[in-house]
């Protein structure tokens, strides 16, 4: 997968605006939420063209829904398609689990099942995605806090299966990994060794809480010590185009998200990640 290397870059909210809008150094790029900006009005056009015209954008949508058979709302895939061509998108993402059940949407994203039939409909769907919006697609581990009895293999397997048979890049979500391995007792490197590293497009850092012996991915903290230990670890063993942090709620002063993003880019640089 050919890819322009855009180097480190936060994903757009509202609450930001102030410091984006007119453009920033420490920000490299920026992944934006479509769902933030549909309908696609008038204003919400002209506030992603403010945006298309200060940094390169990456669009990382909530409702694809790859696990499941179900449909989409009304207008969303287009909506979609007309987001990703205006914006220009690099590339696009979207999460690995579900998101609907039939024409009912759950509002969550929904771990999928860990089996051969759920690989199947995850590599058709996301095939079809790429197909739809006619830019590479990129999928995204999730935090989760249940298996079910369901389950015929391990979720490393599962994502590997996924991303190889849709012909599609992975969106490495570092702090994903780290809220899982606490809560479901496993190693996180070894998990990592075992992902298909050399699909890794774009990583993901963020924070979160621990809340009654969970760990939760609330974005709403800076990323943890542990979270750079594994973004440390993998870099230098994958092609990444782009490290972004995520958060939703919580913002400290700007000026820390651009201290996170220099750290983030110095291990970049560190490991040579351009001239990957």
């Amino acid at each position: 997968m050919e890819l322009p290397y855009l180097g480190v870059g936060l994903s757009y909210r509202w609450d930001l605006n102030p410091h984006l809008a007119r453009g920033n150094p420490g920000v490299d790029w920026l992944e934006v939420t479509p769902e933030h900006f549909l309908p696609l009005t008038d204003d919400a056009e002209r506030r992603l063209d403010v945006l298309a015209k200060r940094y390169p954008l990456v669009g990382h949508s909530l409702e694809l829904s790859v696990g499941s058979d179900g449909v989409d709302a009304p207008g969303y895939r287009d909506g979609l398609r007309r987001i990703v061509s205006r914006t220009k998108s690099v590339w696009h993402g979207d999460h690995l689990c579900f998101t609907r059940v039939g024409p009912l949407p759950l509002r969550a994203l929904t771990p999928v099942p860990l089996t051969d039939e759920a690989v199947e409909t995850c590599v058709r769907n996301a095939r079809a995605v790429r197909a739809d919006l006619g830019v590479p697609f990129v999928l995204e581990n999730i935090a989760y806090l249940f298996h079910t009895d369901l389950d015929t293999l391990d979720e490393a397997d599962f994502i590997r299966r996924v991303v190889e048979g849709a012909d599609c890049g992975l969106l490495l979500d570092l702090h994903n990994v780290y809220c899982n391995a606490v809560n479901h007792g496993y190693d996180a490197y070894r998990f990592l060794d075992r992902l298909p590293l050399d699909r890794v497009v774009q990583i993901h850092l963020a924070g979160g809480v621990t809340a009654e012996g969970l760990r939760l991915d609330s974005h709403s903290a800076p990323s943890p010590e542990e979270v750079w230990q594994l973004l440390e670890y993998v870099v230098p063993r994958c092609p990444v185009r782009g490290v972004n942090f995520e958060m939703d709620s919580g913002f400290p002063p700007f000026v820390r998200l651009v201290e996170e993003l220099a750290r983030a880019r110095a291990i970049l640089q560190r490991h040579g990640a351009s001239k990957a």
